[in-house]
């Protein structure tokens, strides 16, 4: 008999054997002397009983377990300290009488904000001098959504941070919140000195909800 034939009778047996115990999952429980004779190989370990190493599975199953609900609890945690900001943030917005009175309550939600350092709301007027500056990140970074995370690039960031903010979420507030009229009220910034804080594809609900808010606020106050 040839190696390949031998090696295919091989596969063929472990095959029947794997669909066996599939069907029969309490084939050990009928014959548990076997269990014991059971052998796995380990890479610290050497060679393990399988009754060793399914323990060791499922001590690093609850291991995970345990490591999911700490993230989930500490995002739940954040959440909160979030959405107490916000509800801040509502009030100090409605009680505003001027562009800077919501400068500064955005400002005021930044600094409630862990490694949030900084934050910058520019108005925009169509058609006037001081939409140019900040045209690249209408151009570069909100052309397509209105909500962008990550880094800029030193000519993008300038005039807009210092150096050391090393990652942004920049907000377009279009005009009557309508992303198709491509009229922007203004750009609200954040930034941040860590390099990862803002990163794409985190979760963006508080930061839309910001967009609405401000869309039905800065209408007044910006001439678009």
């Amino acid at each position: 008999m040839t190696d390949s034939l031998i090696q295919e009778k091989e596969l063929l047996a472990a095959s029947v054997v794997e669909d066996y115990l599939q069907q029969n999952p309490d084939f050990f429980q009928h014959y548990p002397t076997l269990l014991p004779q059971l052998r796995l190989p380990h890479q610290q370990r050497g060679t393990v009983s399988l009754v060793e190493r399914q323990l060791e599975l499922q001590r690093e199953k609850i291991y995970m377990l345990e490591e999911d609900i700490t993230r989930l609890m500490s995002v739940a945690r954040q959440n909160e300290h979030i959405f107490i900001a916000l509800n801040a943030l509502h009030i100090s917005i409605h009680q505003a009488t001027t562009f800077n009175d919501i400068t500064v309550a955005l400002q005021q939600f930044a600094d409630a904000m862990p490694q949030v350092k900084y934050c910058r709301l520019l108005g925009l007027e169509q058609g006037k001098a001081n939409l140019q500056p900040h045209q690249l990140l209408l151009n570069r970074r909100l052309q397509a959504q209105n909500v962008y995370l990550g880094r800029l690039n030193q000519e993008e960031q300038q005039g807009l941070f210092p150096a050391q903010v090393h990652s942004v979420a920049l907000l377009r507030i279009d005009k009557n919140n309508n992303a198709d009229s491509k009229e922007p009220l203004a750009i609200l910034a954040f930034g941040s000195e860590l390099d990862d804080h803002f990163q794409p594809g985190m979760d963006v609900l508080f930061l839309r909800h910001l967009v609405t808010l401000l869309a039905l606020i800065l209408p007044p106050y910006v001439s678009a």
